[in-house]
């Protein structure tokens, strides 16, 4: 158990880093970090009150002393939790009437003094403190008086002033004067030149307007104390205060975070400077922070059940509330307009990788088409290269026969062979089988095809699977890009006027004529 405290206190102790070395940012978000983990630091004291309440010493034994560790328990409360540390007073306050003991009597009383003016009892304090008799205080008690009184009337002005005009109240005068002669006589009994002597002669000094000297103190304070304790925090937001009213903003809320971050450390939840942060950051736009500072400075004086802190946070949270709630409405329409952006991008990449897949597609057709169109071409010039190869074979065996018939004195035999028009049909037959084999074999739905540009009633019946009519092998040279008329009689052994009657025959069937020659072009292209 001690080591964890020991690594706690590790853990939650800041270096000190002076004043004017960090910008407003870097403080404030150094206050960011230090009001995530303020539950670290809370847990902390608590924890320490316990050890604190564990290790009370029985009534029976020494009622004298566990009167004054009530005392101390509740001075631990006081600005933690004020009703914990009102009821410990108590119990002092009742032991002590028991034990017929003055000093921890008064001590008790002004203890519970101290806690109802943070609760806002202040007529209650009021007589508590009236009723306690100066004479019969001890001496050691004077300065736990003094500051009883001050501090209370110190409450009671900061209550009257709250929300409204200074000269309302006819009495705020006379809050005033007592607070300062509360004051007056408790710097006479403090030791000069300690923290709390130039504190309060800073305060003096601020209000009898001598703002240098106050600034003198002040700095002393701060340069000289630890960032982690109350009086250091006092002191940053007595600056803050004097800053603000020689209009230097930027200091005065530097400071504030100061003090703010020093009171998280000590776990004060009966502070100001949280609150008062939080309205400077409103009036410079910093909407997010004051709004969040606000919150947090609330959470503390409910905790603490601060009332005068409750009510002053109270009177500016509708300000700063309604602010942010107009900030949170601005930054909810950009993020619809943002969403509503993102969506629209979104849909619009899907449209674009659907198109880009389709592309992709038509790419792929289109290499598989091309693929495809260069094993036509190969096939074209394979074809080309069987029927030469056919045709110089069969003109090496005619010249053969030739030059046999004429050795063998054959003439008229060959004459009578070259005239035969039987020799000229196998030819032809020949040269149209494998023409017509290999132009199917290249385009092997060219006659489906052929036939869906035609009228219904108008199509070619092919009776010789394999063969094309002479209408099919026409059109089939033109097909191949032989559209001239002479070259295609040359091909087929007809006569031009021949070639132009089928053309003309055919197109006449035709489904679309004015576009039935470059139909029959499209016919096992790639699309």
């Amino acid at each position: 158990m001690k080591f964890i405290r020991i690594i706690l206190l590790i853990g939650i102790s800041g270096i000190f880093t002076p004043v004017q070395a960090e910008t407003l940012k870097q403080i404030l978000i150094r206050l960011d970090n230090e009001l995530k983990t303020k539950d670290i630091y809370d847990s902390y004291k608590q924890s320490r009150i316990d050890s604190m309440c564990l290790q009370l010493p029985t009534q029976h034994d020494n009622p004298k002393a566990l009167c004054m560790e009530y005392c101390k328990i509740a001075r631990e409360y006081e600005t933690f939790i004020s009703d914990s540390a009102l009821a410990y007073y108590d119990r002092a306050t009742i032991l002590a009437k028991e034990l017929n003991d003055t000093t921890p009597a008064i001590q008790a009383r002004l203890g519970r003094i101290k806690v109802m003016s943070i609760m806002g009892f202040f007529h209650e304090a009021m007589t508590e403190l009236d009723s306690i008799e100066q004479n019969g205080i001890p001496v050691i008690l004077k300065e736990q008086w003094l500051d009883c009184g001050r501090q209370l009337y110190s409450y009671i002005e900061a209550y009257t002033i709250q929300g409204n005009s200074q000269n309302m109240n006819p009495y705020l005068d006379m809050y005033i004067a007592n607070q300062n002669r509360y004051r007056t006589e408790l710097l006479k009994l403090l030791p000069e030149n300690s923290p709390h002597h130039k504190l309060y002669l800073a305060e003096q000094y601020y209000i009898d307007g001598n703002y240098k000297q106050a600034k003198i103190l002040l700095n002393e304070i701060i340069n000289n104390s630890n960032p982690d304790n109350n009086i250091y925090a006092r002191a940053a937001a007595n600056m803050a205060a004097i800053r603000e009213y020689e209009d230097n903003i930027d200091d005065a809320t530097r400071f504030l975070a100061l003090s703010a971050i020093a009171d998280i450390k000590t776990s004060v939840k009966e502070t100001t400077s949280l609150q008062k942060l939080a309205l400077h950051l409103y009036e410079t736009g910093d909407i997010g922070h004051a709004y969040a500072y606000l919150s947090a400075s609330l959470a503390d004086a409910v905790f603490c059940n601060a009332r005068l802190r409750t009510a002053e946070i109270s009177s500016i949270t509708p300000l700063i509330d309604g602010a942010y709630k107009v900030q949170l409405n601005r930054k909810h329409k950009l993020l619809m307009f943002a969403t509503l952006i993102s969506t629209l991008l979104a849909i619009a990449f899907v449209g674009v990788c659907f198109f880009l897949l389709k592309q992709m597609r038509k790419l792929n057709d289109t290499r598989r088409q091309l693929k495809q169109a260069n094993n036509i071409k190969e096939e074209y010039i394979g074809h080309f290269l069987d029927l030469c190869s056919i045709y110089m074979d069969r003109l090496d065996n005619f010249c053969k026969t030739v030059t046999r018939k004429i050795t063998a004195g054959q003439i008229e035999e060959l004459v009578k062979m070259a005239k035969s028009s039987k020799f000229a049909e196998e030819q032809h037959k020949q040269f149209y089988e494998n023409f017509d084999g290999a132009f199917l074999h290249i385009y092997p739905t060219f006659i489906d095809d052929f036939n869906k540009l035609l009228q219904p009633d108008e199509q070619i019946i092919i009776k010789d699977p394999g063969r094309l009519t002479t209408e099919l092998r026409i059109f089939a040279f033109f097909r191949m890009g032989v559209d001239d008329a002479n070259k295609i009689a040359g091909f087929l052994h007809y006569s031009v006027n021949t070639i132009y009657a089928y053309r003309n025959k055919v197109k006449n069937k035709a489904i679309d004529r004015e576009h039935f020659e470059e139909n029959i072009m499209k016919i096992g292209s790639i699309q």
